[in-house]
């Protein structure tokens, strides 16, 4: 058993995370970030949050100056908060470049503004973090669970969707000139982050109208694979929401590349794909793509990151 536990472990999807320690502030090319931490009662800690705001389409927020739009903006909660921005803070040298995204689509007027939230992580507690638990213990992978405690963290994924809708959302919500509506409130991320993502829309469809899941890491590791990948599937085929709303259409968006920890993900994905499908997505709420060649890491991230924001925020 402990060698399976070491082996699930040290396979699971790592997506560039601090390795301790208070990261660098993040400086934007296009817009603003204000760095907040908010007290999570629902994890017991503080959690540093990286704020982006686009340049003149905010009313609120310690980095507001004179605002010229009045227009309330769509929210993006990402994952892995401190690898959003600048490549010059982040531990590998590589980040997703989100704020230069941005101005690329909105700036040519292809897409809305949005303010992108970005939920820090590191190296001892993302795992943990981002599991979605319900999952792997419906599939009767408690006891594997419990056993699991990287760096001596057990797995609190309920916790940290729960902090992202019960605090994190009224907090920016209360402080930034957001619409909070489900239709305009996404959660995104990648690997282990796509993997809660699509958690989070299945246990608060009710906050969350879309989700965005890049190299979802659906293969837990190479010991225990298939069973894993089959308790994520299983959970999502029980829980996903239907792929409309009140007056609304949710968008869920997934990709993958082809090449490292990604050659892995293909098989799962697909079925997943056909689940979703048969729960009636269709073409306006369920966009995939496959990345040929690309890695497992920011720099692939950043590369297709206009293909999920056009998908949500395309004009």
């Amino acid at each position: 058993m402990k060698n399976l536990i070491a082996t699930f472990v040290m396979g699971l999807g790592v997506a560039g995370v601090m390795q301790g320690g208070e990261p660098p502030l993040q400086q934007a090319e296009w817009g603003a970030i204000d760095r907040v931490k908010v007290w999570s009662p629902e994890m017991q800690e503080e959690v540093t949050v990286d704020i982006w705001v686009p340049d003149s389409a905010y009313l609120a927020g310690p980095s507001a100056t004179a605002a010229t739009s009045l227009a309330k903006l769509p929210v993006i909660y990402m994952h892995d908060g401190q690898n959003l921005f600048d490549a010059t803070t982040t531990w590998n040298g590589q980040s997703w470049e989100v704020d230069r995204m941005m101005e690329r689509l909105v700036g040519s007027g292809m897409a809305r503004p949005a303010i992108v939230v970005g939920v820090h992580s590191d190296s001892g507690k993302r795992v943990a973090e981002l599991m979605p638990t319900k999952a792997v213990v419906n599939a009767g992978l408690d006891s594997l669970l419990n056993e699991v405690k990287l760096k001596g963290v057990p797995p609190y994924g309920d916790e940290y969707a729960a902090f992202l809708v019960k605090t994190l959302k009224p907090y920016v919500d209360a402080r930034y000139n957001t619409d909070p509506s489900p239709v305009s409130t996404t959660v995104a991320g990648s690997s282990m982050g796509g993997l809660m993502s699509l958690y989070a829309l299945c246990e608060y469809p009710e906050t969350f109208g879309n989700a965005l899941c890049l190299s979802t890491h659906w293969s837990g590791s190479p010991a225990i694979k298939d069973l894993f990948a089959g308790a994520l599937y299983d959970y999502a085929s029980a829980y996903i929401p239907m792929p409309t709303g009140e007056g609304y259409r949710r968008k869920l968006y997934f990709d993958h590349g082809t090449t490292t920890i990604d050659a892995d993900y293909g098989p799962y994905e697909e079925r997943v794909l056909e689940m979703v499908r048969q729960k009636g997505y269709d073409e306006r709420s369920l966009a995939s793509y496959v990345d040929e060649g690309a890695a497992h890491e920011e720099n692939a991230w950043a590369r297709r990151l206009w293909r999920p924001l056009l998908f949500l925020l395309g004009l």
